[in-house]
């Protein structure tokens, strides 16, 4: 791939001519001068949940209260918000959640994004109660990429050779993410994902709160046969002037890169450090069992209606994965798990 955007390309090689992918995609989008997310000169392409319609805060905020009511409402109840970008979902909640002011008084509410300069490992507090929220925050977290040849799994590292980007394949000699089951049904020459550092995520994650609930939104998946088809293009998405590609190496900064959530790994990461899962449901169930009609009966624009609709179409923001963990193991139950 031809060599484009060199002032970036001249920070991620500073070091080495060749580079994992999770420094190449992490510079490629947070970097303080060309990074994707941080140039206000780029159109952003994608659209979330919260910016679609503000009834998913509205939502939000009351699966937050549920919360704080399991807790026997304490006087001070942590929100922890991953990935929260320009606050959007954090305005709507507090805004929904004012209307009851012994509720509103309790709550610190804390947004953690990258894009603000937040980094989650720099990060320290502890909470007795509170809830941990995040909204297509684990897919866009850096990722490493690796492929199975010849039955044995390589890394996909990138390299800067005569001025031209090229993938290079370097052999690992022990690759514990996935158990050696799921590993000898992955076909040769399937290329797949892995969240770089997710355990040290997860492990500080752990570490704010004494019990808290974590609510996690995602697209992804959560049966590993996904990984049994063969895919030599792996499972990401590349987001550039508003159309998709799986090109991470074209238009340096200058595009979105995400990959599917592989929900198994996340829960294992997630157990290890005591949170124990309760639940999962969709986008679409999540917001209907919770209240999503009264929002959407209230609307009187079609436009609004149709925007709305968008949140539960299951093709869609609607198909979107909706997870519950708690610690430390309790009797939280969801209320989009009762009819």
């Amino acid at each position: 791939m031809k060599i484009e955007n060199k002032d970036l390309l001249d920070k991620i090689f500073f070091k080495s001519s060749t580079v994992s992918y999770s420094h190449f995609i992490n510079l490629s989008l947070y970097d303080d001068e060309f990074g994707y997310y941080k140039n206000n000169n780029i159109p952003k392409d994608f659209m979330t949940s919260p910016t679609t319609h503000e009834s998913f805060g509205r939502i939000m905020s009351k699966q937050i209260k549920d919360i704080w009511n399991y807790y026997d409402n304490p006087r001070q109840f942590t929100v922890v918000e991953l990935g929260g970008n320009n606050g959007k979902l954090k305005k709507d909640i507090l805004k929904d959640i004012s209307k009851d002011k012994r509720f509103f008084n309790s709550v610190v509410y804390l947004n953690i994004d990258k894009v603000n300069g937040d980094e989650i490992n720099n990060i320290d507090f502890n909470a007795d109660f509170g809830c941990i929220i995040s909204n297509e925050f684990f897919d866009a977290l850096s990722f490493n990429r690796f492929i199975k040849e010849n039955d044995e799994i390589m890394e996909i590292n990138v390299k800067l050779k005569n001025n031209e980007l090229v993938e290079v394949y370097k052999k690992i000699e022990n690759f514990n993410f996935f158990n050696n089951d799921v590993i000898s049904k992955i076909p040769n020459g399937s290329v797949f994902e892995v969240i770089d550092d997710l355990d040290s995520i997860i492990k500080k994650l752990s570490s704010f709160f004494n019990n808290c609930v974590m609510v996690t939104i995602d697209y992804g998946f959560n049966d590993y046969n996904k990984l049994f088809f063969k895919n030599p293009n792996g499972l990401i998405r590349c987001y550039h002037n508003h159309s998709m590609d799986k090109n991470i190496l074209k238009n340096i900064g200058e595009k979105d890169i995400t990959c599917d959530v592989n929900f198994n790994f996340l829960n294992d990461s997630l157990d290890k450090f005591g949170f124990n899962k309760i639940a999962n449901t969709t986008q679409e169930k999540f917001l209907i069992k919770n209240g999503f009609r009264k929002y959407f009966d209230n609307a009187t624009r079609n436009e609004e209606k149709r925007s709305m609709i968008s949140l539960i179409n299951p093709d869609g923001l609607g198909g979107f994965h909706v997870y519950y963990h708690e610690k430390p193991e309790g009797s939280f139950s969801p209320s989009c798990l009762n009819d």
